[in-house]
């Protein structure tokens, strides 16, 4: 009898070959060793941790105080537009699964969907403002995470010490670029408000005199005016003051929010590259990246749910909010 021949598959031609693994693990752990020994007597070793809370001034313009984080904003804007017209020339009716173009017309629809759920037909109109803050808001935190953002920059002596400065700096860890975002987000959920209610209609959320005006007007005309009317005017003033603040807490509520998640972040991975550089670092920098996604989302989640709450008005402006939507529709229509 013949010896039975075991045959072998014949190996694919994109399988990688035993002699190519083992090269890539080699150059992985030689990679590795070169980095920790550089870190242990190379002249780059981080000596200290020094925390700044305010961004750090890199030159005027006049009277404008050019600071590293409004630099990366900078950075960050332009990108946003070379890339917003680049994909503009290159747009196709029907993109290709794994294209540039597919995951942002995914990622536009699921945010898209999700405010639908949240303020319905108004979703058409917040969209363009919601999806601008969320993308600006996701780039620069991601910005912060680049290699060479913060670690980058020149000494100088300030009071006889020598202090880095770095020239570039995560824009949403300086409070005053979170605190521009969130006076943006409110000045918006204003504007919104007035183009749905009206002048008239938005501001009586804030001043609510039409008991006032029932009751003077009845006393001029000598009829019965209830003390009642009066003392629900009363509270309709004070429920209007209580509206005001709440749009002022809205500010700081959206500015401490992101400026407190990416500057610990920030703080933490400066923490970690100071005890275990290189290793220990990098799944907490990938953790970082979910936190940034997270925080713009939540940004964007808020802003919805306030323009929703901005543009509802009281049963007698509904009639005037259904034809503000049918404008809106008529403006854009689909396509």
């Amino acid at each position: 009898m013949k010896a039975n021949k075991i045959k072998r598959a014949p190996q694919s031609a994109d399988s990688p070959k035993p002699g190519a693994k083992r090269l890539r693990r080699y150059v992985l752990w030689g990679a590795v060793s070169v980095l920790v020994l550089a870190d242990l007597f190379g002249p780059l070793r981080v000596r200290e941790v020094r925390v700044e809370l305010a961004a750090e001034e890199l030159f005027r313009i006049g009277g404008l105080r050019v600071t590293n984080s409004l630099v990366s904003a900078w950075i960050v804007m332009v990108v946003l537009i070379v890339l917003a017209l680049v994909a503009r020339r290159h747009l196709v009716d029907t993109p290709k699964p794994r294209s540039l173009q597919n995951i942002f017309e995914t990622a536009f629809e699921m945010l898209s969907s999700f405010m639908q759920g949240s303020v319905g037909e108004k979703a058409r109109a917040f969209f363009p403002f919601v999806a601008t803050l969320f993308i600006y808001i996701l780039f620069l935190n991601w910005f912060g995470l680049l290699p060479g953002v913060g670690s980058i920059g020149f000494w100088s002596n300030e009071g006889g010490e020598r202090v880095f400065r770095p020239l570039l700096r995560a824009a949403t860890s300086d409070m005053s670029t979170t605190l521009a975002l969130a006076i943006c987000a409110v000045i918006g959920m204003q504007a919104y408000g007035i183009r749905f209610l009206g002048v008239r209609g938005y501001g009586s959320r804030f001043l609510a005199i039409d008991k006032f005006v029932e009751f003077f007007r009845a006393s001029a005309r000598g009829q019965s005016a209830s003390a009642s009317l009066l003392l629900r005017g009363v509270l309709d003033v004070f429920i209007g003051v209580l509206e005001l603040f709440e749009e002022l807490t809205k500010i700081f509520s959206f500015a401490f929010r992101l400026f407190g998640n990416v500057f610990a972040g920030e703080v933490l991975l400066l923490v970690l590259a100071f005890l275990v550089p290189f290793l220990a670092s990098l799944p907490f920098m990938l953790l970082e990246m979910f936190v940034g996604l997270i925080q713009a989302f939540i940004f964007a989640t808020l802003t919805t749910a306030f323009l929703g709450k901005a543009t509802t008005g009281h049963a007698p402006q509904a009639a005037s909010n259904a034809a503000s939507l049918a404008s809106l529709e008529g403006d854009h229509p689909n396509q």
